[in-house]
């Protein structure tokens, strides 16, 4: 694979998905949390694409009780 004449390694496209993936994920967070009237939607967002699978476990853990979000 090649961009520009430049050989790129294999793992790029599979670099570019894993990151298109938390990037989605941080979204989704930030639009739930923003739903559920939450202050710290943007921290959620953020750490989220800071620490990858942390957060996600931490915000589905503590809104396990309430509900989805209208």
């Amino acid at each position: 694979m090649s961009l520009f004449g430049v050989a790129l390694p294999w793992s790029l496209p599979l670099t570019l998905v894993v990151y298109g993936i938390v990037l989605a994920v941080a979204v989704w967070i930030y639009r739930d949390a923003k739903a559920r009237g939450s202050r710290h939607a943007l921290g959620w967002a953020v750490a989220t694409v800071v620490f990858a699978i942390v957060p996600v476990l931490l915000y589905m853990y503590l809104h396990r009780d309430v509900g989805p979000a209208r």
